[in-house]
């Protein structure tokens, strides 16, 4: 008899597992980022006068030239999030990572004296949380929240002689939607987009001094849009 009781509760609680419906879930994403950051710096480097033409000669057979300023982005997206869904068709999810990251190089040249280098690194950590909607599989939806941008601005100067770096807040509002191509009770695996609009980072002027030059960074304003497209994998519990 106990044999039997403890198959049959076994039985009931694997069927409670595979076909309950699962309160929450937990997910990583991961694709490309794109935003305003590098637009915003590498203008700011052009009005400050690191918009020069570097040429360096070789034993006078050949010049090698470099276009400032330079811009590249050298990193993926990535973020951890959680949801809870409220009822079939509505979760509230939060979620954590890095959603921006790039480089602009510049270069302001000084005729008879020292001329400057200046690299400005962003990198936008966010936090969101949303209100999601979906429906009734789960396999598509959309989210609307309040964000949190967290902004780091490193300044290296003539590479690597003087580094600083500083920290903003940037409040905002996240938008994102998503289709799950692969929707199982307990898993998923889909992509989608992502938004978020802050307010911009004041960036305040930076100055390179040496003892023959003054280079000086205008003050500037960046960071007030991002956004990414990525791949999503998670499970339901």
């Amino acid at each position: 008899m106990k044999r039997k009781l403890r198959f049959t509760s076994f039985l009931f609680f694997t069927s409670l597992l595979c076909h309950g419906q699962k309160k929450n879930y937990i997910s990583l994403e991961s694709g490309a980022y794109f935003g305003n950051a590098n637009s915003n710096l590498e203008t700011g480097m052009v009005s400050s006068g690191f918009g020069d033409k570097e040429s360096v000669s070789f034993l006078g057979l050949f010049t090698i030239d470099t276009e400032y300023p330079r811009k590249k982005a050298g990193k993926t997206s990535y973020r951890i999030k959680y949801g809870h869904y409220l009822n079939n068709k509505t979760a509230i999810e939060a979620g954590f990572g890095l959603s921006y990251y790039g480089t602009v190089d510049g270069y302001d040249y000084k005729d008879f004296a020292q001329s400057n280098y200046l690299t400005l690194t962003s990198t936008i950590n966010t936090l969101y949380i949303a209100w999601v909607k979906t429906d009734s599989p789960g396999k598509a939806g959309y989210g609307i929240g309040p964000a949190l941008s967290l902004y780091k601005l490193s300044a290296d100067m003539n590479r690597g002689t003087t580094n600083q770096t500083k920290n903003y807040l940037l409040p905002g509002v996240m938008l994102k939607g998503f289709w799950h191509f692969i929707a199982r009770p307990s898993w998923f695996v889909g992509m989608g987009t992502e938004l978020t609009g802050t307010v911009p980072a004041k960036i305040d002027a930076i100055t390179i001094t040496t003892p023959s030059s003054v280079s000086k960074y205008k003050s500037a304003k960046a960071g007030s849009f991002n956004g990414n497209t990525f791949i999503t994998a998670g499970f339901k519990f």
